[in-house]
């Protein structure tokens, strides 16, 4: 049974698992990457076998880190204990990741989830009750931009802010983050009003990007896309301020949110998009969908957001 304190286990190898390795390993932890079973026996019979992440900053420059990766069977035949753990996965994968490492994790763990989207957190949180009432669950809601271009190999496309709070909400925090930490982060009290804002965002932006097949600058750049854009902002707004009351957005500000994002990564393709170009399931369960799922518990009409939901399936 091993266990070390600044150790850190990223359940997903996507981009935002890849930074946030690359980044702990440059803040001297040791960083242990969990793959799906199938993933590294393909290629290897090694068990922790090591990994080598190559990150392409915006100056141009690049930097190179080698952490270790093992699968989610190894992890827990080796009796392994985690202590801090980060879950990276797509929406729709979190709850599965979560319950595949659920025994490894020590009866103190603290478990930060990046994962985009709304509708899973609950089932998350009573995974980790299950195992032990002392487990910190916290939720992160990054702005921070990376592309992946083949496993471990990826650029650095915007440098944003990361916000950390507590599932239940609770103050003073404790993140564990290495002070070195090269990424933006700080604690926020009330986290699920940034998971929301974000959350609203990415309504607007990626489902209108997999429709236009374009990149996010071109969303707002061209005027032929505004008016669908200013509806789907204006029933977005109606059904979260019903749904969520403490949550204050109206369609103005929404509008001018998304479009401000959309022009700070006018080059990127949005990651709805991107998956879609990769023949990958969509996430739009847990944006779009969750939105929908709220506006009939409230008796709220919400037939753009239910046209692109059932566009996509």
């Amino acid at each position: 049974m091993t266990t070390h304190n600044n150790h850190w286990y990223i359940v997903g190898a996507g981009a935002i698992g890849c930074r946030w390795a690359h980044a702990l390993k440059k803040a001297g932890q040791d960083v242990t990457v969990v793959l799906k079973g199938h993933v590294q026996d393909s290629g290897s019979n090694t068990r922790s076998a090591q990994q080598r992440i190559s990150l392409s900053n915006i100056d141009g420059s690049n930097t190179v880190v080698d952490i270790n990766t093992v699968t989610v069977s190894e992890l827990i035949s080796h009796n392994s204990v985690i202590e801090h753990c980060i879950i990276a996965t797509k929406a729709y994968d979190a709850n599965t990741a979560l319950q595949a490492i659920l025994p490894a994790l020590s009866s103190s763990a603290m478990v930060l989830s990046l994962c985009n989207g709304m509708g899973m957190h609950k089932a998350m949180h009573k995974q980790l009750q299950s195992r032990s009432k002392n487990i910190q669950f916290l939720l992160g809601v990054t702005s921070d931009g990376a592309l992946l271009h083949q496993p471990f190999q990826l650029s650095q496309t915007g440098i944003g802010h990361t916000f950390i709070g507590d599932y239940l909400q609770q103050k003073n925090t404790n993140t564990l983050l290495p002070p070195h930490l090269y990424l933006h982060h700080s604690q926020r009290d009330n986290i699920h009003s940034a998971l929301w804002q974000k959350m609203l965002i990415n309504c607007v932006i990626n489902p209108l990007t997999l429709i236009y097949k374009c990149k996010n600058g071109e969303l707002f750049a061209n005027k032929d896309y505004s008016q669908s854009i200013k509806a789907l902002c204006d029933e977005l707004s109606h059904i979260a301020n019903k749904a969520a009351p403490t949550i204050t957005m109206t369609a103005e500000l929404l509008f001018e949110a998304a479009q401000d994002v959309a022009n700070q990564t006018a080059e990127n393709t949005s990651s709805m998009l991107k998956d879609a170009q990769l023949a990958r399931p969509l996430e739009l369960d847990y944006l779009n969908g969750y939105m929908v799922k709220l506006a009939k518990e409230h008796g709220l009409a919400c037939p753009i957001n239910q046209q692109l939901l059932d566009t996509q399936l």
